[in-house]
């Protein structure tokens, strides 16, 4: 007998909207583009350590001494 502990944050069926909303569109605000890795071009940069380290191919984009 195998039994789910989870329950999904979101119910089936409801759709969720992460876009800009349509107010800001209408004024013509975009929504902030997202770094990437200068090295592999992924999105997954993650600050560690005063470090802006890529997840995939962990090579460090930025340090705290570039800001």
């Amino acid at each position: 007998m195998s039994a789910c502990h989870t329950k999904p944050f979101v119910l089936p069926g409801i759709v969720v909207d992460t876009s800009v909303d349509s107010d800001a569109r209408a004024h013509g605000v975009e929504a902030p583009a997202a770094e990437c890795c200068d090295y592999c071009g992924s999105e997954r940069l993650e600050w560690r350590k005063c470090k802006l380290i890529c997840a995939a191919c962990h090579q460090i984009n930025k340090s705290c001494a570039d800001l």
